[in-house]
């Protein structure tokens, strides 16, 4: 392998783009297992409402999280749903469908910090990146998780 290719590889990361509410986000591929069409959902009680519930993938319970309304407050579609690979944490997201996979040199990658002009709909977006003259929101595991946290602690 070129000298030079190896380089540019290891300076990019994998992308998996989808919409929500025709927004563009994504999550790094690596954190990814699958990419499914909508199931039946398991309803649980005494969660917050973008908490679905639990759906079935080979046996194995993940959490239904709808990124719609932790985002927006808006209901996704239940169109297609992101499972995590089960050793990132149990969690799938309900999206409205897949743009595409692509590779983005990490220099083209827009660090958010936050501030005092963060509110709820914006604190699990931990960077983000221009592609295709669009915005595309990289979505935070961690910071997702400690949503869910928090919102179960008030």
């Amino acid at each position: 392998m070129p000298e030079a290719y190896s380089d540019a590889a290891a300076n990019t990361e994998k992308y998996l783009i989808f919409t929500i509410l025709g927004k563009h986000y994504t999550f790094p591929s690596r954190f990814i297992s699958e990419v499914t069409a909508f199931e039946k959902v398991y309803p649980l009680p005494l969660l917050p409402p973008y908490i679905r519930g639990i759906i079935n993938r080979y046996s194995v319970p993940y959490a239904l999280i709808d990124l719609g309304l932790l985002i927006r407050e808006t209901a996704t579609p239940e169109a297609k749903v992101v499972v995590l690979k089960e050793a990132v944490e149990k969690l799938a997201f309900l999206i409205d469908d897949v743009v595409d996979i692509i590779d983005i040199p990490v220099s083209d990658i827009l660090k958010f910090e936050q501030g005092a002009e963060w509110d709820d709909s914006t604190d699990i977006i931990e960077s983000s990146f221009e592609w295709h003259d669009t915005d595309v929101f990289v979505l935070g595991i961690r910071q997702i998780l400690n949503r869910i946290t928090t919102d179960f602690e008030a």
